[in-house]
């Protein structure tokens, strides 16, 4: 419209005209800067504004997720060596009370042996001498026969006798009596009845 006014007041008249026809194209002019003006303070209503994008959703790192899973790796074979230890100490302490028992069984096994023992040597002992005195006195009772004997007689049953009694014998003999009753004796056998003699350390009453 602007462009058609301006060719309108460009365009070639007379002079006469061309007064009133500027005045015209000048009412004109403005009537249509006006207008112009009045449209554009019409409020434009505006767009409804986007609503804000959603920010996408990130995964979390995948080294975090990594890290997590080495850590509850790590807490379970912490835990599975707190219990392997634990069990391990168990059974060593099973294993030394069973032990302290069975040492304690031991201990009591020989206390009572040595007990039966001790009471076993005081029942020896007292059987060894119970025989002992027995044997001398019947040695002493042999002796005592042999005495009232010949020399000869005497020497004759005592040189069938083992040699260890025979000297026995002859050494609670009197010294008068032994000497007969020894030469009467074989030489052989007297000299080995000799000799227990010295063994035993024996002297002639």
């Amino acid at each position: 419209m602007t462009q058609e006014l301006c060719t309108i007041i460009t365009t070639d008249h007379p002079p006469r005209h061309r007064r009133s026809r500027s005045l015209a194209a000048g009412l004109a002019l403005g009537a249509l800067l006006a207008s112009g003006s009045a449209w554009a303070a019409v409020t434009v209503p505006a767009a409804p504004a986007a609503p804000p994008a959603s920010a996408p959703s990130t995964p979390p790192p995948a080294t975090s997720a990594a890290g997590a899973h080495d850590e509850q790796g790590a807490d379970s074979r912490a835990m599975g060596e707190i219990a392997r230890r634990r069990a391990a100490l168990d059974k060593r302490e099973r294993d030394l009370e069973l032990r302290e028992a069975r040492i304690a069984a031991a201990e009591a096994m020989a206390r009572r042996e040595i007990a039966a023992l001790t009471e076993l040597r005081g029942q020896v002992s007292k059987l060894i001498t119970h025989e002992t005195g027995k044997a001398d006195a019947d040695l002493t009772l042999l002796a005592t026969l042999y005495s009232n004997m010949k020399p000869a007689q005497a020497g004759a049953i005592m040189s069938k006798l083992d040699i260890p009694k025979a000297a026995a014998i002859l050494r609670r003999l009197d010294t008068r009596m032994a000497g007969p009753v020894l030469a009467s004796i074989d030489p052989d056998i007297a000299a080995n009845i000799s000799k227990e003699l010295e063994k035993q350390g024996a002297a002639f009453r």
